[in-house]
């Protein structure tokens, strides 16, 4: 009966000691790889920030524009009544000072919103850029934590990293 407890306590220490000699083995193993995972999750930290930092201002100048139609759309309604006052295509001069002013001021706005448009579609490829990024830095650090036998490692989401740069503050 003693040499049971001995042999299973012999057992134990030859386990654990395999196990940490494997978990030094890997550390001394990849040190590189761990390095260069660091290296491009703080790449992956910024990418993150500038993509949750592009996506918001992209959604705001989205609502912009989609304000701008609103606005256009009702002037331009308000420019269509204009048809019941004309005769074979002519409006009486009575009316043609109002409409003329009318349609200068619908001109501009649509001009404001062509601007506002571009503006938001500079934004949205900004966007779109920071999104490959952040995703190319990510399947990179997976890929190294994978060689290093890291399965799990966890890589922050966009939001994350935007907390941990202070762009965003966590509610």
């Amino acid at each position: 009966m003693k040499s049971t407890p001995r042999f299973m306590l012999m057992v134990l220490l030859v386990v654990v000691g395999v196990k940490l000699s494997e978990q030094l083995y890997r550390w001394v193993a990849y040190r590189d790889e761990r390095k260069q995972v660091g290296e491009i999750r703080e790449r992956l930290l910024d990418s993150g920030a500038e993509l949750t930092l592009a996506r918001a201002e992209s959604r705001r100048q989205r609502e912009e524009v989609e304000e701008h139609d609103r606005r256009l759309e009702a002037e331009r309604r308000s420019l269509m009544r204009y048809n019941r006052y004309s005769a074979r295509g002519y409006l009486p001069a009575s009316v043609y000072g109002a409409y003329k002013k009318e349609l200068e001021r619908y001109n501009r706005h649509v001009v404001e919103r062509n601007s506002q448009l571009r503006r938001y579609q500079q934004t949205h490829g900004r966007y779109a850029a920071a999104v490959d990024l952040y995703n190319a830095r990510a399947d990179s650090v997976r890929d190294l934590a994978a060689r290093m036998g890291e399965t799990y490692y966890s890589v922050p989401s966009p939001l994350e990293a935007a907390v941990q740069r202070g762009v965003l503050t966590e509610h």
